[in-house]
């Protein structure tokens, strides 16, 4: 699974991928699955954002992903 996401769900480039080194390929899954994460995370923010001031108890904001936070400062990792 994680060759295939990798791979971009293309089934010509599995080969290429798994010539990786096995650090490259996961650092490379660990990319996608940041930016798949500050997507969402942005989506939600959104949202949050222009329902909130319309509401008489407005929720808080969500909370970022744990894969953004910075695991010493627990603030969202910008590039990374």
């Amino acid at each position: 699974m994680i060759v295939r996401e990798v791979a971009g769900q293309d089934p010509t480039r599995f080969d290429e991928v798994m010539s990786w080194p096995l650090r490259e390929i996961f650092l490379s899954y660990e990319a996608k699955m940041k930016a798949e994460a500050r997507r969402s995370y942005e989506s939600e923010v959104l949202v949050w954002a222009t329902l909130a001031p319309h509401q008489k108890n407005p929720p808080k904001a969500p909370d970022p992903p744990k894969i953004l936070r910075d695991p010493f400062k627990k603030a969202i990792i910008e590039n990374g």
